[in-house]
């Protein structure tokens, strides 16, 4: 009886190890930043939705336009009606004649084949249809905004795990250099050479880093969940970006070294949410002239094929299929409204002001954003220069307080101190050159340029 226990047990443990087996052999996916960007924009919800928007505003458009060209309808009547006495005629001597005028056809059968062809609607339809295409336009430059949002989202996502990977080695290194610092101080306690209160100190200053290792570790692992998001991997996805920070090729043919003025009047220009903003603002102008189209007659062409049986037209009435047809042109003018054409225009008029008002704070708004980019970019490059002087600094520092301490010059805590002081070096100069590849991505996307 145990033997069989114990066997089933191995037989449900079995499936759990190989499984946890597999998971820890995952490979680790290197992924380049433009493969990740790729990823994104092809599965991306909202870029499918932003994608749908602009079909259906392109349907929308090709819709308007047939308002414009002729429209051909088919319609047919079939009916069975109560007998009636015939209406006829009688005229007596000498004449004796007796005839039927109007039978009693009691099945009634007809088709109709109209044609309808707008001549002059006081140009509703041509600005409807303009309406129409520029929304369809919008709507597309809002597609590319939401494209640009999204790459940044990735580039910043890829460069913040960067960043995120780049602490976590520094303090892991920060760690195991004061591990050995730690050794040194015990042995130099054993040998006199050194004071609890040294070592103590190492312990302390050891802990500290500890901690900010498992921030790190979570930091990194935070950061591979907000990729893994974003390229629509499982969240657990083992990745590691392969591509790693270029300065000379990051600062070659910089934007801001350019003039700021060239940079906003080319962000005005390009900017998809500007572009996008003008083409509402030429609708809403579209829309003053479509409103005053109230005022003018509606003039329309039509064309009408009857095949009826009996077929009204023809008297008296035969049941027979007879074909008949007309053409004529259709006037409909709108002589008094209680001045609701003039307000519809006012409405309009008001919408465009609007609009326009709207254009100018978006411009302001883009100056301003191109600006605050510009030298956030300049000062994150000057950031660059002096964290690398002061990494350059720090490792001198601790090489020589490190030889000191071993030679019995310098103190515990003039080495904890240069210890401390580079691996602050170290992170700062890792916060330094993300911020700085953030920054110019961010100038980039302000200017109207994919980040």
């Amino acid at each position: 009886m145990i033997n069989e226990v114990r066997m089933k047990i191995k037989f449900l443990i079995i499936p759990f190890l190989l499984l946890s087996q597999a998971s820890a052999q995952q490979e680790v996916q290197t992924l380049r930043l433009e493969d990740c960007i790729a990823r994104a924009m092809g599965k991306n919800p909202s870029l499918q939705i932003s994608e749908a928007k602009v079909e259906a505003a392109e349907a929308r458009s090709a819709e308007a336009a047939t308002a414009l060209l002729p429209q051909l309808k088919f319609s047919g009547r079939a009916a069975e009606l109560s007998r009636i006495d015939p209406f006829g005629l009688t005229l007596g001597p000498p004449i004796n004649l007796s005839m039927v005028l109007f039978p009693s056809i009691t099945e009634n059968y007809a088709v109709r084949l109209s044609l309808q062809q707008p001549l002059f609607t006081g140009f509703k339809l041509q600005k409807n249809h303009e309406i129409a295409e520029l929304n369809a336009h919008a709507v597309r430059e809002e597609w590319t905004k939401d494209q640009s949002d999204l790459v940044l989202n990735v580039v910043s996502a890829y460069w913040n795990f960067y960043r995120a990977i780049k602490v976590e080695e520094v303090i892991r290194q920060s760690v195991e250099q004061m591990t050995e610092h730690l050794k040194d101080a015990n042995n130099m306690l054993a040998q006199g050479l050194s004071t609890d209160a040294d070592v103590m100190k190492v312990q302390v200053l050891l802990s500290d880093v500890k901690v900010k290792q498992l921030e790190a570790r979570n930091g990194m692992r935070l950061a591979s969940m907000a990729l893994n998001s974003l390229i629509r991997n499982s969240l657990e996805t083992r990745i590691l970006p392969s591509d790693t920070p270029s300065l000379p090729k990051m600062t070659e043919g910089a934007l801001f070294r350019k003039p700021l003025a060239t940079l906003q009047l080319r962000a005005l220009e390009h900017r998809p949410e500007m572009k996008s903003m003008q083409l509402r603002r030429d609708m809403k102008s579209a829309g003053v002239t479509a409103a005053q189209g109230g005022w003018y007659p509606q003039i329309f062409l039509s064309a009408n094929y009857d095949y009826a049986r009996p077929n009204q037209r023809i008297i008296p009435p035969k049941d027979r299929w007879d074909g008949t047809w007309d053409v004529g042109v259709n006037v409909q003018w709108n002589i008094w409204d209680w001045y609701a054409t003039g307000h519809q225009t006012a409405q309009a008029e008001a919408a465009l002001r609007q609009s326009e008002a709207g254009v100018a704070q978006l411009s302001d708004a883009v100056a301003l954003d191109v600006a605050q980019q510009y030298f956030t970019a300049q000062t994150a490059m000057d950031k660059v220069d002096v964290a690398a002087s002061g990494m350059d600094q720090a490792q001198e520092s601790f090489r020589m307080t490190s030889e000191k301490y071993k030679n019995g010059i310098s103190s515990n805590t003039d080495l904890l101190d240069a210890e401390s002081a580079l691996l602050q070096a170290k992170l700062t100069q890792t916060q330094a050159v993300v911020d700085f590849l953030l920054a110019s991505a961010r100038l980039k996307k302000a200017v109207g340029e994919n980040p």
